[in-house]
């Protein structure tokens, strides 16, 4: 890529940009930079066109070191995932428990409940409508 020529007029402040970078990318950067003095220009009491130039590139510099630091802390945790699967790769693998499956007391095979599953096994499924064999049962003891 070919080195490119911009003129550019921020705040009233004409200056000729070169660089390698195309038009659509600079005039991207130059509106953003342009919006952030205008916001201080319109906001900051007695404000001139160089404070607010330095204010902007203080505010930008700060926002460049946060990013830095949030992207040093994710490199950092990606290291210790990648440590941790390596360490995990190297150690042999855990027998496979087999859990026995609980019988209900009738005799039937419990039910396992698959949306409880720190609740365990179940022995059933609890309705409020009697199963027919249950009414018949209840209606001869009455």
């Amino acid at each position: 890529m070919e080195k490119t020529r911009f003129r550019l007029n921020i705040c009233g402040v004409e200056i000729i940009v070169s660089g390698n970078a195309d038009d659509t990318a600079t005039q991207q950067i130059a509106d953003t930079v342009r919006a952030r003095m205008q916001t201080i220009l319109n906001t900051a009491y007695a404000a001139t066109v160089e404070k607010a130039a330095v204010i902007t590139a203080l505010n930008l510099c700060e926002e460049l070191e946060e990013a830095n630091r949030r992207t040093a802390a994710l490199e950092e945790e990606i290291r210790a995932l990648r440590e941790n699967a390596e360490k995990a790769e190297a150690e042999p693998a855990a027998p496979a428990r087999r859990i026995a499956e609980p019988v209900a007391p009738t005799g039937k095979k419990a039910l396992r409940n698959p949306f409880r599953p720190d609740m365990g096994d179940q022995t059933g499924l609890v309705s409020f409508f009697l199963k027919e064999a249950e009414a018949e049962t209840e209606e001869e003891e009455i």
